[in-house]
């Protein structure tokens, strides 16, 4: 039986609990991403009077809540150093980890994408928005270099024509709760035998940017409605007409008639208090205010 310290936030995290317990491993505790976003003064009231799912998941499941102000404080290290685990699994995280707590247990990351593609932030919206046909999840050892570490286990998963970052996001969730059993039958039977990752096929993705978050009407239905899909749930889109950007959060698409498929892109078709009809460069989108 492994003994294990969980760090993460949201679905990741709770499938990772999940996973571990169904197995019967033991969780000596976990770190959530509200000790590092929140003073130690703050947190103790939003515990009180708004918790997080996070905590709200932590303290259902009596497991041990971890102290500190980031993985790399001198409390978190003094936890570690207390607890002694296996191993620390890692599932989203905002915080580069630093070679003290490296050095001193084996930290082992699920990053949602198939490594060493992919790398960096927010996989689920770039593997759609990239028009890429597969993303997966990939179980690595963590190195001080970002998703850089050698990689234990990988799965792919298909992006369907219609997916969107969050339906890729609880496919790749899901599959979290199976692969860590994977990962902990490997640890129980020494078979884990890491593989290094091929830098010639690296690439690095930032956060969304304001750029990403606009709608360029110019390019086709199919690519719209895919920058759409990547989109969603992780923010609003924009779209620009003359200097003004107005956000959107619903939107639907209408075909081109004779009456409108020779207007210019961009030209207001029809326009109210509640929406706007816009010309695109193939189509007609209705986007609601």
């Amino acid at each position: 039986m492994a003994k294990v310290v969980i760090v993460g936030y949201d679905k990741m995290l709770y499938s990772l609990i999940e996973g571990v317990q169904s197995r019967g491993d033991e969780i000596l505790g976990v770190f959530r991403l509200d000790r590092i976003r929140n003073s130690r003064f703050k947190l103790f009231f939003k515990d009180i009077f708004n918790p997080s799912k996070d905590y709200t998941v932590i303290k259902s499941k009596k497991l041990y809540d971890i102290k500190g102000n980031s993985v790399n404080g001198a409390k978190f290290y003094q936890e570690i150093e207390k607890l002694n685990p296996d191993m620390i699994i890692v599932g989203s995280w905002s915080e580069k980890f630093k070679s003290d707590i490296l050095n001193l247990v084996p930290c082992i990351n699920f990053h949602p994408a198939l490594l060493p593609k992919n790398r960096g932030a927010n996989p689920y919206f770039w593997s759609i928005y990239l028009n890429q046909k597969v993303s997966g999840l990939t179980i690595h050892f963590m190195n001080e270099k970002f998703d850089r570490g050698d990689i234990i286990l990988q799965e792919a998963i298909t992006i369907d024509e219609n997916e969107t970052g969050a339906s890729l996001k609880e496919k790749t969730t899901r599959l979290a709760k199976v692969m860590v059993k994977e990962l902990l039958d490997l640890f129980e039977t020494k078979q884990i035998q890491p593989i290094k990752q091929n830098e010639d096929f690296a690439t690095y993705e930032k956060q969304i940017s304001a750029k990403e978050m606009v709608i360029d009407l110019n390019k086709s239905k199919e690519d719209v409605y895919r920058h759409l899909r990547a989109l969603y749930p992780w923010c609003n889109p924009f779209v620009k007409v003359f200097r003004y950007y107005f956000e959107f959060s619903k939107y639907e698409f209408i075909e081109l008639d004779e009456k409108t498929k020779n207007r210019k892109t961009y030209e207001i078709v029809e326009k109210n208090k509640k929406y706007l009809i816009l010309k695109g460069s193939d189509f007609l989108i209705k986007i609601y205010k």
